[in-house]
Parts: structure tokens; sequence; C-alpha cells
């Protein structure tokens, strides 16, 4: 395809909002691209975008609309749906202000722990990495698996009487993060009322376990989790980067939502990125997605997209609860380039199964060690192209069979405006996946009825007494009979 055509990088490639997404190294061809947008054209896409921009009921199972954009809206009361009454704004001024008092250290404190799991950590977390300056008064620290020894070693380095905790739940019930917090809470003792703050859509709750009213940073209950980063669930990150540059995390992801609610939603870099998964999950059959960092400070992208698309997009039945007949969500994976270059790469270039690529980066460094960067980019580049080209040898084994699906996504600067940009981007690009596949984006049944098998073990492993092999092989069938 490059030797037929001269100019095939420019043709399947796409700039916007100081992103470069080059898609030639696929097997796409015009056609097919015309083919894939003609598709999503016709699946209602525009329609779609007005519903939800519009306050419409878009998540049908629980009868919601899905407002997430109103979060980092200019004026969050204007945004249809959005009640004016549960003040937004005020909010979200209250949440950057305790942000700000934080980063600067006007809450006398050094330390921060953040306790979440899945939408109420990986967001905030990827933030905090990617745009540290290192010039905040506090260090945060994030707490999302149950691990009692990592937690145990947290507390052992740091002083309770200038250690703060961010306590985010949306429903301040789950489990992971209360019994963390629990911990917290004793360890902290007394100081535990000033030093706690929430980020939760049940305030009551987050009372009932012991914080100050004055210290509960509410959000409304129609914030989903993979969508509440634009919420209080960020102020830890923005403790980390500063109000200054959340606030503009906030501008450029209100740019994406002006950018796909526009006049031309088909030429954003949200519907290409939707397009080019479809042809990739559908029409070449792939099962999987890496999200493999070049730069650092985006090696948490792939953890935080997986939640993003395998969450929204790993169903089973369409809009009328009819059995799927196709594949929806591939598997994502990721990490850092060169890390993974030493242990998965491997199988990727030369194994009979292929596995397409996102390999990410920015061309300004953010350091001031420019050969240390220029060596990520050689990396990036040098890898793209064996994915793609492949390698002839006289011995079998040298050989690279070349053609591995590869795309690569490229800031001008990684700023917060362009990472506000991008994350808002993928989140309207699951959402024109959905339109395209029928199927509901905003719910997770699939995670409720782990909660619910968990709840029921517990109660079950509290009855065991002493567990032994032969005690929870017993337990673990008799879960599989009931």
């Amino acid at each position: 395809m490059f030797a037929a055509d001269a100019g095939r990088s420019q043709h399947f490639s796409l700039i916007e909002q100081g992103w470069l997404l080059d898609f030639s190294r696929l097997p796409l061809t015009r056609p097919q691209l015309e083919k894939v947008a003609g598709s999503i054209e016709a699946a209602g896409l525009a329609d779609a975008v007005k519903r939800l921009f519009g306050g419409a009921i878009v998540n049908p199972s629980e009868q919601r609309p899905a407002l997430h954009m109103a979060l980092r809206a200019a004026d969050p009361a204007s945004f249809p749906g959005a009640d004016p009454e549960q003040t937004l704004a005020g909010h979200r001024h209250r949440f950057l202000e305790l942000a700000g008092d934080f980063h600067g250290g006007g809450a006398g404190l050094t330390d921060l722990i953040h306790v979440g799991i899945g939408g109420s950590d990986l967001g905030p977390r990827l933030v905090a990495d990617a745009l540290d300056h290192n010039d905040g008064s506090v260090r945060v620290h994030w707490l999302s698996t149950v691990d009692a020894r990592r937690t145990q070693r947290l507390l052992n380095s740091l002083d309770p009487s200038s250690t703060g905790v961010v306590i985010a739940s949306k429903s301040f019930s789950t489990e992971e993060t209360l019994l963390q917090a629990a911990t917290l809470r004793d360890w902290l003792g007394d100081r535990f009322i000033n030093q706690a703050w929430a980020a939760t859509a049940s305030p009551d709750s987050a009372l009932a376990f012991g914080l100050a009213d004055g210290h509960i940073l509410p959000f409304p209950d129609w914030t989903g989790g993979r969508f509440s980063l634009w919420s209080s669930v960020g102020v830890s990150a923005a403790a980390v980067i500063g109000r200054a540059r959340f606030e503009q995390l906030l501008q450029g992801a209100a740019q994406a939502d002006a950018v796909f609610s526009g006049q031309a939603p088909l030429k954003s870099l949200a519907v290409h990125v939707a397009m080019l998964m479809h042809f990739l999950r559908r029409g070449l059959g792939a099962n999987t997605l890496g999200v493999v960092a070049y730069d650092p400070r985006l090696a948490l992208l792939g953890d935080y997209l997986q939640q993003l698309v395998m969450e929204s997009l790993g169903k089973g039945v369409d809009l009328d609860d009819a059995p799927l007949t196709e594949t929806t969500s591939p598997l994502i994976f990721g990490g850092r380039g060169t890390d993974l270059q030493h242990s998965i790469f491997q199988a990727l270039h030369q194994a009979p199964d292929s596995h397409p690529l996102l390999l990410v980066a920015a061309l300004e460094s953010g350091h001031d060690r420019q050969d240390w960067h220029r060596v990520q980019l050689a990396h990036l580049l040098a890898q793209a192209t064996a994915m793609a080209r492949g390698r002839e040898d006289d011995r079998p084994c040298r050989r690279l069979p070349g053609n591995r699906p590869v795309m690569t996504l490229i800031a001008e600067r990684l700023d917060a405006r362009a990472l506000g940009f991008l994350l808002a981007s993928f989140e309207h690009a699951v959402f024109a996946l959905s339109v395209l596949w029928r199927i509901n984006p905003f719910d997770q049944w699939g995670v409720e009825e782990g909660k619910r098998l968990a709840a029921a073990y517990k109660e079950s492993l509290a009855e065991c007494g002493d567990l032994d092999l032969e005690a929870w092989l017993t337990l673990s069938d008799r879960g599989m009979r009931s």
C-alpha cells in the first residue's frame, strides 16, 4: 500500500487540536474507511449525539441520561438535563479551591492518601502521573487494591499529623474502598474529622462514616464511575498538578465536546478512533488492542482505557435486549513501550497471532533530558516500522512477517489541555462505537453481578472458620451448584 501511494502517510492520518493520529500502517483502503464512515452515519450518529448532549435517556437499562460533559462545561448549569439546583459550578469551585490549598501548602499537609478503585482511581491517577511538574507541596499516594501489606508499609512511612485522606466512592459503599478507609480512619484517630475528605454522590453515607459535613465534596449521582474524573473525584489529581492545570484539563475536554457535538463529527479524532477500532475488531477480527506508551507520562493510559472501553463496550445484547451476533469490545492491554519491548514484543513480532497496537508519545519531552526523550521516539518509530514492514532473512528464525496493524498517536505538546482533549475524545469514540454496534455503553451489569456473588461468598467464608484446601474446594463447588 505504501508502494502504491506515495502520500499514504498524509492520506491516512488526522491532525486535530495538537494530536496526530497516523493510521497509515493499517491494512486499510480508502473505500474501506469510507464504508465504515457511511455505516456510522447511517447508524444515526448525528441524532445520537444530539440526544446525548440534549440530556435524553441514553442509558435505557437504568433510564438515565449521560451528563458527564456538564462537569467540564464552562457553565454547567446551562447543560441540558443538569439540574441548576445542584450547583455544579459551586461544587467544582469547592473541590478545586481545596486542591489549590493542597498544592500550594495552605492545607498544612505534606501527604495525601487517595482511596478509590475503578473510575475513582484510574482517571485521576493517570492525570496526576502525566501532568505532575513536581511543583506541589503535597505528595499523593494511591490506594485501590485491597493490599494490607502495601497499606501498612505506606502508613509506616507517613506521619499522621501531616497526612490527609481522600475517600473517593460514588455510592460510598464500595467494599474495597471502605475497608481501607476504615483502616485509615483508625490510623488518624481524632485527626480523621479534620484531615479526611470524601468525593461522593452519597453525602449521607459519608457523614455516617464519620466525615465532617464541610469535608464532603459532592457530585451528582448521574455521574458514571468511568466518567467521574471531571468531578470532585479528581481532587487528588488537582492537588498534584494544581488548580490552574486542572482547569485547563477541563477546558481541553470541553473543546472535545464542542468538536464532537459540532457540525462535522465524522472528521473528529473521536470518530476516527471509533472507525479504526471498528475496522480492527470487525473488519480484521482482532481480539485485542495494545495501547503502548513511548512517553512515560502516558504509561497509565492503557489501564485507563481498559475500563473505559471494556466496561462500556463489553456487552452481549443490543439496545432491544437481543443477543449480539458480532463481536464488541477488544481486550485492551498496555504499558511502557521500552519495557514491553523486553517482554511481550517478541510474540507481537513473530508469533502467528496478530495483535494491533496503538503507540502513543509526545514530541515535546516535558523535561531537560532531550537525549532520553529522543531514544523513546526512535524506539517508537523502529517498532512501528518493524511491525508493519517485517524483515527478510535467509534464516527463518530471523524473519519477521510484518503486516502487523500499528497506529501511532502523537501529541505535539503534552499539556493539560491536550490531555483533557484526548481523554474526552476517547469517551466520545466509545459512544460513537456504541451507536454503530447498537449497545448501551453506560451500564455494567456484569460488574454488579460479581459484587452480588462476592457478598454471598463473604458470608460463606465467615461461616467456614479455619480454611484448608479441602474446605475451599467444597465451598467453590457449592457455588457452581446453587
